[in-house]
């Protein structure tokens, strides 16, 4: 992919987690229904955060560093 595409996807996706976290869309799993006997809402919270951690480790490897010089560029493409 583009750089700039994966920035905005690493974009996107934070914007994503941000809202995830918000009270209107965690109260929407509010409900005395459970999962493996832990209540929904908690359930969802941590499927969330797993997920925005499975994210953020993919992005730190896919994104390429802001801090490369000229020479690490040239060594790459010699490689």
């Amino acid at each position: 992919m583009i750089r700039r595409k994966l920035v905005a996807a690493a974009l996107f996706f934070t914007l994503f987690g941000a809202i995830a976290f918000m009270p209107p869309f965690a109260l929407l799993f509010r409900t005395n229904t459970r999962v493996l006997g832990v209540p929904l809402e908690a359930a969802y919270i941590f499927v969330v955060w797993i997920l925005l951690i499975l994210g953020a480790r993919w992005f730190s490897r896919v994104l390429p560093d802001d801090n490369a010089t000229p020479a690490d560029a040239q060594q790459d493409r010699s490689s």
